[in-house]
């Protein structure tokens, strides 16, 4: 694997694109779907039929997971700039120009399917091989009452084994509940057809 990672750095932007675009056609045809690249030019890169319906698919893909920006400690996960397109990304994809987004971690070949609706500007995920934070539902009672004590968000961290920016959601009340899928591979096509 790391053979590959190694020369996956040498390969260029417009390489890595197309890898993931062709990764996605054929995972696609693999699950018994119709799907093959797009036209230059266009704001999807992969077209998909499943019987009924027609779908556009705009393919992002990254190389391998990077340090998420803004963190004290380092959380390397999958960055997808998701609604930006065009050079330099100075542009937003419309309502009607991509129905599905895939996201492509080139390093892993793993896919996960997002509805376009569903997208935001930029998403982060981890890589499948990291071992799952704790299930806090049950300890946002703790969070808060730990914090009102007066307790830092690395000290609550450190005490409740919860991650230190997910505790400071849950005390601002920013806590996002709907969109909790931390893995690509949460992200199946079945849940982006009509």
């Amino acid at each position: 694997m790391d053979r590959w990672v190694n020369k996956m750095e040498n390969i260029s932007d417009l390489q890595v694109g197309k890898a993931g675009e062709y990764l996605v056609c054929a995972d696609l045809i693999i699950k018994g779907y119709i799907a093959f690249p797009s036209e230059q030019g266009l704001h999807f890169d992969v077209v998909m039929f499943d019987g009924d319906h027609l779908y556009k698919i705009q393919v992002k893909t990254t190389r391998k997971p990077m340090p998420v920006p803004q963190r004290v400690e380092r959380t390397d996960k999958y960055m997808f700039q998701v609604r930006r397109c065009g050079k330099g990304g100075r542009h937003s994809y419309g309502e009607s120009d991509v129905d599905i987004f895939a996201l492509v971690a080139l390093d892993t070949r793993s896919i996960g399917y997002l509805r376009a609706s569903e997208a935001k500007q930029t998403m982060f995920f981890l890589p499948d091989n990291v071992i799952p934070m704790k299930d806090v539902s049950d300890k946002k009672n703790e969070i808060v009452s730990l914090r009102n004590e007066g307790k830092t968000y690395t000290e609550i961290s450190n005490i409740l084994g919860v991650d230190r920016a997910y505790s400071h959601r849950v005390v601002v009340g920013k806590e996002n509940k709907s969109f909790s899928r931390s893995y690509l591979s949460d992200l199946r096509i079945e849940s982006c057809l009509k």
